[in-house]
């Protein structure tokens, strides 16, 4: 079994002080047991401060994670925080690395770094767990989709690094005190573990019920629709007018696919010429869209519903969150209420646990004939159970 505990700190800029609040709470002299791993997501600031890499110096296990726009867990909750996972175990095994830069093709790089990993398998682990960069030039998708290929379809649950820049361009994962804007850090969870898996989206009520075919794609760049061009179509319905799209990064594209599944997507925004636009991940030809709102009272209701239910599953077990930045978007004014909404629900703290914004949540999503498919989602809470 995995025991699990956090730490948290709003330190920036003193180095020296950021990893002396961390190693108290952490206590790894005490609480470690045979194997560990720490899980760390931060604000873009912690990284290029010197932060990671020094608390990643003082901890002696493999450390990974990705950047995110706020962050809380047991320990704390800051819009401008660093929080510190552990997951500890003397019969779960926790096998991990990096990949190298991924500047066009997933698939050399994600094939030379499982092959790593997986040489170390004693047995077919129960998860893998990836944290992947935020790339406009390859949808989140492409890499899911590989490690799916090279590991027969082990269940993976993890996120996508963001960060609050227009451009994302400081969105970095890091594994062991480095920081990287194109590489893949993966772990692989192997032995007495049985991860429990609960996720939650837009609410039926809220799809919009015009529908339309995805005509033409590139990537994560969707072209056409039903022929039109993808912001035209828009138009053509009432959502964007005179090619202002600047609602729509807070609208989920639900796309149905021809499996039975379904993705949800969010939209960046105008990829700059012919009419096309930005997804958070690839969608298919041929499959079919349509739109969703997704307001402040439905983040809100949904994650206390979905943590609720979370924390009647866990016994005592640690809760592992994501929630997409886009249900973040929704919230206004009040961005932080979605964390408060998770601390209300597990109450005085006796289940460790972490909740981090995402740019893209990867999720093992059960098909109607039992198969697990992994994905990756937008505007989803989702969560773990170890």
């Amino acid at each position: 079994m995995i025991k699990m505990f956090t730490a948290f700190t709003e330190e920036i800029d003193d180095v020296e002080q950021a990893v002396s609040e961390l190693l108290g709470q952490l206590d790894l002299e005490h609480k470690s047991l045979t194997n560990s791993l720490g899980i760390i997501h931060c604000y873009s600031d912690f990284v290029e401060s010197g932060v990671i890499k020094a608390i990643s110096k003082k901890i002696p296990f493999d450390t990974m994670g990705s950047t995110t726009i706020s962050a809380s867990a047991s320990s704390g909750v800051s819009q401008m925080g660093l929080s510190v996972t552990v997951l500890t175990s003397d019969d779960v095994q926790f096998i991990s690395g990096i990949s190298a830069p991924v500047t066009d093709s997933v698939d050399a790089p994600l094939t030379e770094l499982y092959n790593r990993i997986s040489a170390k398998f004693p047995e077919k682990p129960a998860l893998l767990m990836p944290f992947i960069p935020f790339l406009l030039h390859a949808g989140g998708d492409e890499f899911i989709e590989k490690i799916d290929a090279l590991s027969g379809g082990i269940p993976a649950f993890g996120t996508l690094a963001i960060s609050n820049e227009p451009d994302y361009s400081r969105s970095y994962t890091f594994y062991n005190g480095e920081f990287y804007v194109d590489s893949m850090a993966l772990a692989a969870l192997v032995g007495n573990v049985s991860p429990e898996f609960l996720s939650v989206s837009v609410n039926e009520e809220n799809i919009l019920k015009q529908k339309a075919i995805i005509t033409g794609v590139n990537r994560n760049i969707l072209t056409t629709i039903n022929n039109m061009p993808a912001i035209q179509y828009l138009e053509s319905i009432g959502i964007v007018k005179d090619g202002d799209v600047t609602g729509l990064p807070a609208m989920p594209f639900i796309i149905y696919l021809e499996d039975g599944s379904l993705l949800i997507r969010a939209c960046i925004g105008d990829a700059g010429e012919g009419g096309a636009l930005i997804l958070c991940g690839a969608v298919p030809v041929n499959s079919t869209i349509a739109l969703a709102t997704m307001g402040f009272e439905d983040v809100v209701n949904s994650t206390e519903k979905k943590v609720t239910e979370a924390l009647a599953a866990a016994k005592g077990r640690g809760i592992l969150m994501y929630s997409c930045a886009g249900r973040n978007w929704s919230l206004g004014m009040q961005p932080m209420v979605e964390h408060e909404k998770v601390k209300e629900c597990l109450g005085k703290g006796d289940t460790p646990y972490h909740f981090v914004y995402s740019g893209g949540e990867i999720f093992p999503s059960r098909l109607g004939d039992g198969r697990i498919v992994n994905h990756l989602q937008n505007d989803s809470l989702i969560i773990c159970i170890l």
